[in-house]
């Protein structure tokens, strides 16, 4: 019985690393194979990373079967589009060209995408605390103190299997401390999934109310790539860019 399943188990390792150096000629069925149906309006192309990959072309493997296909991802290089270093095996996501379904605009290596990623978060002063009346002596030592308090904390996000997310670095209740406490950090979103749509990431949170509860309303929030390394993750959100790095 072992040497059967062991039999079953090569058989398949050799039928996938068949398929990724396999060149069959594409034709137009081939284009559509791989798209996304799960999220509505998602043109995005998934699937397999295979060996030939190089800063010219990506070989993939659709996701949803069929041949290996050879996409021109030349300008994508140029222009920074590649996000990620594709290497075989990897889940990745492609956004074809609209004239030419040969060339891909953008591939995005989901698997490396995958992760801790967190940034440096500073505190600010509340403004009750700078109204506040006090004599200089006082003053001094609140200066002091406010001074030992204005260190970074790492706040980001993980990004899991499954497409779903976890917050990092979030203090899930405020305390008494927190309350009387000199400075306040920024609200960080509580983000629970995340998706690769049309070339974009999508987070999506769950509101919290006063007493921390969680509600069922889900907000998006979509940020553009602006590149990704092995440590280094920038994304582009409506109010700003943001620089991460891999925890």
């Amino acid at each position: 019985m072992r040497k059967l399943l062991s039999i079953v188990i090569i058989s398949i390792i050799i039928g996938i690393i068949a398929a990724c150096h396999s060149r069959g000629p594409m034709n137009e069925e081939d284009v559509n194979v791989g798209t996304s149906t799960s999220i509505e309006g998602d043109s995005t192309l998934y699937g397999l990373a295979c060996d030939g990959c190089t800063d010219t072309v990506l070989v993939f493997l659709p996701g949803k079967g069929g041949d290996p296909i050879t996409y021109n991802i030349l300008d994508a290089t140029k222009k920074g589009r590649i996000i990620g270093r594709p290497m075989v095996g990897d889940w990745v996501a492609v956004i074809l060209n609209k004239e030419d379904t040969m060339v891909a605009d953008m591939v995005i290596d989901l698997d490396q995408l995958k992760g801790t990623w967190v940034e440096l978060v500073y505190p600010t002063v509340k403004e009750r605390i700078k109204e506040v009346a006090i004599d200089e002596e006082m003053q001094k030592h609140m200066d002091s103190l406010v001074q030992a308090m204005m260190k970074p904390v790492e706040m980001g996000f993980s990004l899991k299997r499954h497409y779903q997310a976890q917050a990092v670095g979030i203090r899930r209740n405020r305390t008494q401390i927190d309350e009387k406490s000199p400075v306040i950090f920024p609200e960080m979103k509580h983000y629970t999934k995340w998706h690769v749509i049309n070339g974009r990431l999508v987070l999506t949170s769950q509101n919290r109310s006063q007493n921390d509860s969680v509600s069922q309303e889900e907000v998006n929030d979509t940020a553009d790539f602006i590149f990704m390394t092995r440590d280094s993750l920038r994304l582009r959100f409506k109010d700003g860019e943001k620089g991460f790095y891999r925890k």
